[in-house]
């Protein structure tokens, strides 16, 4: 088997190549795995907002500290109440396993779901308009316009098409 290697010393040089080659691809597909998506955008977009408060609003870093702590109190209080939000939807969900609800119990379950949301839109209301308290008269009309981009942002994320439903294929 040496001799053959020998004799034919370019065809072992590329199976040594290829075999290098496989080992290089096998690595990068097993130890080199791709972010995930999911975290990855919700990290961009929190620093998607500091960007913008200093870029276009032209936050200090002083104003960027105080952003930050801002924010890390804001999404403290709003733990609390995605957590409850997710209940009032598993609750109002397991009614469909029931065989008969009354309109009455389904009309409350869904009321509490919609005060949750409620709850967290206020929340988020109150958060900007400490971050706007942030602002000095100049940067104002700025981050007004800031904060009407993030909004935008944030509600059609929240309404991007349904993917495809793999039951009508």
């Amino acid at each position: 088997m040496r001799e053959t290697f020998v004799r034919n010393k370019v065809l072992s040089v590329l199976v040594i190549i290829l075999l290098l080659t496989n080992l290089l691809l096998l690595f990068f597909f097993v130890w080199n795995k791709p972010a995930d998506p999911a975290r990855t955008s919700n990290r961009s977009r929190g620093g998607e907002v500091m960007q913008l408060l200093e870029k276009e609003v032209g936050f200090s870093k002083q104003q960027l500290d105080q952003y930050k702590q801002l924010k890390e109190q804001h999404w403290e209080r709003m733990k609390t109440s995605f957590g409850e939000l997710r209940t009032a939807r598993d609750n109002f969900y397991k009614l469909l396993n029931e065989n008969s609800v009354a309109d009455s119990v389904i009309t409350a379950a869904a009321d509490s779901i919609g005060s949750r949301q409620m709850e967290i839109d206020v929340q988020t209301f109150r958060h900007f308009r400490e971050v706007r308290g942030l602002c000095t008269p100049e940067q104002l009309p700025h981050f007004d316009s800031v904060v009407q981009h993030v909004m935008k942002k944030m509600n059609n994320y929240r309404k991007s098409p349904p993917k495809e439903d793999s039951l009508k294929r």
